[in-house]
Formats: structure tokens, C-alpha cells, sequence
């Protein structure tokens, strides 16, 4: 049975509201202390039960999640909304982010709840004859650049195309680094988990991403902080 989670200190909230032309970005991740989203060895287990809860609460309450490609090959999710921690007949649509069209036919965010839309968000790298596989599976895939997607062009075209008025973005590192260097997140909830990973190849939390100095960083104003099992919740409004 889950336990509530424990607010230890509260500020004025952002209202989670579209921008004009983009939804409203919330990036949600689990790291270590020293600011890890997996070990070496690819360890990922750091969220508790109530804080898995509680992220899959928010999953119910959003309009689109997004990852990219190395978690689904690494993890293979289906990003819908897990009855083992949350009941809700509320699905976000899933999108991933795919320069090459690698996603497993097979995969869970396919074939999992196949009535949820699937996107896949590649680039002109992507072979034709695996997009024509994809799209036969029902999912939507959707040409977003030369090289690398554009993410500015495909969140655009979830709002106006899917209608997509919040979306949560779930990594990995490389993901959440494009997100932020390009000052595309309005809010983020992060959950720190009191180990250690240390470096080797361990993924650091931002990816592709360099702030060299304290100015450039993304602004970020903590609103909230909660205690939910063994993990310490922040939440911050986020401006570039």
C-alpha cells in the first residue's frame, strides 16, 4: 500500500498552461546523489514505490511523453499508465525520439495498449522501408529533420496536430540536454535517491548540454519539495 508523500515545504505553483505555439514542457527523472540517471552497469532502480505512484499519477494527468531512443532499447517501456502503481483509463500518447527509425518492431510502446497513439519522431537518416513497417503497425512516424529532430518543429506539430497541451519528457540524458539547452522546459520534478554512482560510464542527468557559466544556466525557482519512500522529491518552475 502506498504511502502519501510527505510535502516538507510548498511555494506559489506554476499554473502547467500551453505555451502559444508549444505545450507546457515538464521534464520528471530519477537520479542519485551525485546526479546519475543510471550506473555503469545500467542500473536504474531509483525511484521507490510511492514515487513511482506519483510519476505514474502525473503520466494520467499529461497529454504526451516523450523519451528517447536509447530507453526504449535500453529499457523497453510502454509509458502508459501501470495499474500496479496508479488506475487510470488515462493513456498519454507516447513519442520517441528516433534519428534513425532503430525502435524495435516489437517494442512495448507498440505493442503495449495498441488503441494509445504511438509517435516516432526521425530524421531523413531513417530508412523508408522501416518507416513503411512502423506506420503499418499504426504508428505515426513523422520526418522532423536532416540529422537530428527538430524539436522546436515537433513539439509544434503535437500542438497543433494532436493537440498536446502538456508534455512530459522522460529522458534519457542526451534527451533532457536538448531539452534544456534549447529552453524548451517550463517545469521539473526530480527525484534524488541517497546512493552513490559515481563516474565511469555512468549517464549523468544532462547530456550534450554546457551552462559554462552560473548565468547561463536555465533559472530555476524550487517550489515544492516531498519526501516519497526512501526518495527526495524537488519540483522547479524553469525559465531560459
Amino acid at each position: 500500500m502506498p504511502m502519501p508523500c510527505k510535502t516538507l515545504y510548498i511555494a506559489e505553483q506554476t499554473a502547467w498552461k500551453p505555451k502559444e505555439w508549444r505545450p507546457f514542457v515538464i521534464v520528471s527523472c530519477a537520479i542519485s546523489l551525485d546526479g546519475k540517471l543510471a550506473s555503469a552497469c545500467g542500473d536504474v532502480r531509483l525511484s521507490s514505490f510511492d514515487d513511482k505512484v506519483e510519476v505514474h499519477k502525473l503520466r494520467s494527468m499529461v497529454d504526451a511523453i516523450l523519451v528517447g531512443i536509447n530507453t526504449i532499447l535500453r529499457d523497453n517501456p510502454h509509458l502508459t499508465v501501470s495499474e500496479k502503481y496508479y488506475r487510470s483509463d488515462n493513456h498519454p500518447i507516447r513519442v520517441v525520439l528516433d534519428s534513425r527509425c532503430r525502435i524495435p518492431l516489437d517494442a512495448e510502446v507498440i505493442t503495449r495498449r495498441p488503441e494509445v497513439r504511438t509517435i516516432v519522431a526521425t530524421t531523413r537518416l531513417a530508412p523508408k522501408e522501416k518507416i513503411e513497417k512502423l506506420k503499418r503497425r499504426g504508428v505515426d512516424v513523422v520526418v522532423m529533420g536532416n540529422s537530428k529532430v527538430d524539436l522546436k518543429k515537433l513539439l509544434r506539430y503535437l500542438r497543433d496536430e494532436y493537440n498536446v497541451k502538456i508534455l512530459m519528457v522522460e529522458g534519457g540524458g542526451y534527451v533532457l540536454g536538448s531539452f534544456f539547452r534549447e529552453g524548451l522546459v517550463d517545469y521539473l520534478r526530480v527525484s534524488i535517491t541517497p546512493v552513490l554512482f559515481g563516474d565511469g560510464e555512468a549517464v549523468s542527468m544532462i547530456r550534450g548540454a554546457v551552462f559554462c557559466k552560473i548565468e547561463d544556466s536555465p533559472k530555476l525557482r524550487l517550489e515544492k519539495i516531498e519526501i516519497c519512500g526512501h526518495n527526495v522529491i524537488l519540483h522547479f518552475a524553469v525559465s531560459s
